[in-house]
C-alpha cells in the first residue's frame, strides 16, 4: 500500500466519523398520520407520505400534515439535540363533494414525489406520485386516479427539496392526460368514464387504490357602487370557493392574504380596475371589476347686485354698498375665491367691493371674484363674477373758519336779534356750508363758539353781552342747517382780550385791513368784539382778521354805544339776512 493510499483512507475515515457524530446530534420525530396517505412537510419541504420517523436538526420547526379533502394541521415544535419525539396528526375530512366536467391526470415516473397543482406551497398538495400512476389498463381491480376540472393546470412534482418537474398541463373534458416525469412529455387518451361522473368524493382510498377528485376553483368580485364621485368610497366584495390564496391587485397596489370571502372599502382617485386572483388545487380564477371615478367639477358663482356705490372722504369711507356672492361647487374637495381665500364648497357671503384707485376723483372700476374648485382626482374648474363699483373719492372738506365781529354793544338786551351784519352772516354761511360737508367725514365733529366783548363796561354786563353774541351766531348757524347739538357757546366776556401788540400783528397779517377803523384804540376794541369759531375735537381755531374791506366795516369799527340812530344803521347792515327759520 502506498503512502498516498494510506492518506486517502485516513481522510475518508475521518469524514465518516464526522458524519456519524453530526447525525448523532439530530433529533428524531416519530410522526403518525391519519389518513395513512397524508403527506408530511417540514418547514415547507415534503418529507414523504404516511406515518414515519424523520431525522431533522434540533431547533424550531414547522411541521404540517396535508391530504387533499381534509383540513391540514400545522404545528410549531422546538426539538432538543438527540431527542426522540412522537407526534400524532389526525385530519378532519372536508364536507361536500366535487363536481365536473372532469378530466384525469396520470403521472408516471414520479415515484413518491409530492404532487402539487396550481401552486407550490403545501396547501396545493393533491397527493403523491404513487397514487396516480395506474392507468387501469392492466389492473382493473385497483383504481389510482387524479380527477381534475377540465382546463389548464400548473403541475409541480417535488421530491423533498428537489423539484423534479413543473409546467402547464392542458386537461380536456373526458380525457386522460399521461405526464411522463422528468421529461414532461404528455400523451392524451380518451376517458369516457368522466362523462358518467356526477358528484364525486374528494378523497377515497383502499388497500391498493386511491382516488382524488379536485374541486374546481370559483371566484367573483363586484363593486357597489361602480360609479363614484371623486372623494367618495365604494365597497369591493368578493367570494371564492376551493381556494388556497387570494389577492386583489389594482395598478401598483396589492391586497394579499384575503379571506375566502369578504369586502373592503376603497377610495380610488381615477378609473381603476381591480383584479381578483384566486388559486387552489382545482385551478386559477381571475375576475375583474372596474370602478369609474367622476373627476369633473361643476361650479357656479354669482354676484348680486352687479353694481354698488362707493364714496370715500379723505381716509374715511362714508358709503360702501355690499354685494352677495353665492356659489356652488359639486365634486370638489377644495374651493377658494380670490380675493377671499378658502371657502366652503357651497355658501353665500356678503362682500364690500373697494376700488384700487387711491387718488381723489370719480370711481368707475370692476371688482372681479374668481372661484377655483379642485379635487384630489385632478379635476379643476374656474368661475368668475364681477361687481361694478361707482362713486367718488373726495378730499376732506375745508371749513372756512373766520371769526365773526359785532358792532359796539350789540346785541343789547332790548334788541337781542340785532348785531349780525351782512358781511358776518356771509362768513357764518361759508362756515356752515363747509361744516355740513365735514360732518359726513366726521359725524362726531362740533363747533365751539368763543364769544368776547371789548374791555369797556363792567365784567358782568360784558359777560351777558358775549353770551348774546354767541347765542345769536349759534342761532344763525342753526338756521343754516347745522344741528343745534353740534354747537357749543362759551361766553368769555372781557376775560380774553387781544392786546394792542397782538392786534398790531394781526392787522399787519390781515389781507383785508380796516380802512375806516378810526384810531388804533378803536381798532383794538373792534378786534375784541368778536366770536371765535373752533372745530372740535381737533380744536382748529378761526382766523381773527377784521373784515376791513366789507361794506359794513365802518359799522363794526364804530366805538359808539347803541342808540336809536345806531339801531337804524345796524338794521340797514342786516337787511339781507337770510330768511331761514332755525331748525
Amino acid at each position: 500500500m502506498t503512502h498516498k493510499s494510506c492518506r486517502a483512507i485516513l481522510i475518508v475515515s475521518g469524514l465518516l466519523l464526522f458524519s456519524v457524530a453530526a447525525s448523532a446530534k439530530d433529533s428524531k420525530v416519530r410522526i403518525h398520520v391519519n389518513p395513512a396517505e397524508a403527506s408530511i412537510f417540514v418547514d415547507g419541504t415534503p418529507f414523504g407520505d404516511s406515518s414515519r420517523t424523520i431525522r431533522i436538526a434540533p431547533g424550531k420547526h414547522t411541521i404540517g400534515v396535508y391530504n387533499y379533502g381534509y383540513t391540514p394541521q400545522v404545528r410549531e415544535v422546538t426539538l432538543e439535540p438527540g431527542t426522540n419525539t412522537g407526534l400524532e396528526f389526525k385530519l378532519d375530512p372536508l364536507p361536500g363533494q366535487s363536481t365536473g366536467p372532469w378530466g384525469r391526470l396520470q403521472i408516471e415516473g414520479a415515484s413518491r414525489a409530492a404532487v402539487l397543482l396550481n401552486g407550490k406551497t403545501p396547501e396545493f398538495l393533491v397527493g403523491h406520485g404513487d397514487e396516480f400512476n395506474n392507468g387501469g389498463e392492466l389492473f382493473n381491480c385497483c383504481t389510482q386516479e387524479l380527477i381534475v376540472p377540465a382546463g389548464t393546470h400548473q403541475l409541480t412534482l417535488v421530491n423533498q427539496d428537489k423539484e423534479l418537474w413543473s409546467g402547464p398541463v392542458v386537461v380536456g373534458a373526458n380525457q386522460r392526460v399521461i405526464v411522463y416525469i422528468p421529461s414532461g412529455k404528455t400523451k392524451i387518451k380518451p376517458w369516457p368514464e368522466g362523462a358518467t361522473l356526477g358528484s364525486v368524493d374528494r378523497f377515497k382510498a383502499g388497500a391498493a387504490s386511491a382516488s382524488v377528485a379536485v374541486a374546481a376553483v370559483t371566484g367573483n368580485i363586484a363593486a357597489q357602487p361602480a360609479q363614484i364621485n371623486c372623494g367618495d368610497s365604494t365597497k369591493l366584495a368578493w367570494s371564492t370557493a376551493e381556494t388556497v390564496e387570494r389577492t386583489i391587485t389594482a395598478d401598483s397596489e396589492t391586497m394579499k392574504e384575503l379571506a375566502p370571502g369578504g369586502d373592503v372599502t376603497v377610495q380610488p382617485k381615477a378609473n381603476t380596475t381591480y383584479n381578483l386572483h384566486a388559486a387552489g388545487p382545482g385551478g386559477i380564477v381571475n375576475q375583474t371589476v372596474t370602478v369609474n371615478v367622476n373627476q369633473e367639477i361643476q361650479s357656479k358663482l354669482e354676484a348680486s347686485p352687479a353694481e354698488v356705490k362707493y364714496r370715500r372722504i379723505g381716509d374715511k369711507v362714508v358709503e360702501q354698498e355690499s354685494a352677495s356672492l353665492t356659489w356652488k361647487s359639486f365634486n370638489a374637495q377644495t374651493v377658494s375665491i380670490d380675493p377671499l381665500g378658502s371657502v366652503n364648497p357651497s355658501d353665500t357671503q356678503a362682500v364690500k367691493p373697494a376700488p384700487k384707485q387711491d387718488q381723489a376723483g370719480k370711481v368707475d372700476e370692476v371688482q372681479t371674484y374668481t372661484l377655483t374648485a379642485k379635487n384630489e382626482c385632478g379635476g379643476s374648474n374656474t368661475q368668475t363674477a364681477s361687481v361694478h363699483i361707482i362713486g367718488s373719492i373726495e378730499p376732506i372738506p375745508e371749513i372756512p373758519l373766520a371769526s365773526v365781529f359785532f358792532p359796539t354793544g350789540y346785541p343789547d338786551q332790548r334788541h337781542p336779534e340785532l348785531g349780525l351784519v351782512k358781511s358776518q352772516q356771509q362768513r357764518l354761511a361759508l362756515t356752515a356750508e363747509g361744516f355740513k360737508k365735514y360732518l359726513e367725514y366726521d359725524p362726531d365733529a362740533k363747533l365751539t363758539l368763543y364769544a368776547n366783548a371789548d374791555e369797556r363796561d363792567s365784567k358782568a354786563r360784558n359777560q351777558r353781552l358775549s353770551e348774546r353774541r354767541g347765542n345769536l351766531a349759534k342761532k344763525y348757524l342753526v338756521s343754516l342747517g347745522i344741528p343745534e347739538n353740534k354747537i357749543e357757546v362759551v361766553a368769555q366776556g372781557k376775560e380774553k382780550q387781544i392786546d394792542a401788540s397782538t392786534v398790531k400783528a394781526l392787522h399787519a397779517q390781515n389781507p383785508t385791513p380796516a380802512k375806516k377803523a378810526g384810531d388804533f384804540q378803536g381798532l383794538v376794541w373792534a378786534y375784541n368784539r368778536r366770536v371765535d369759531l373752533a372745530l372740535m375735537p381737533k380744536d382748529v381755531r378761526s382766523l381773527q382778521h377784521f373784515p376791513g374791506d366789507a361794506e359794513d366795516a365802518a359799522v363794526l369799527a364804530d366805538s359808539r354805544w347803541p342808540d336809536h340812530k345806531n339801531n337804524v344803521v345796524i338794521l340797514a347792515a342786516e337787511k339781507e339776512r337770510l330768511p331761514v327759520e332755525p331748525k
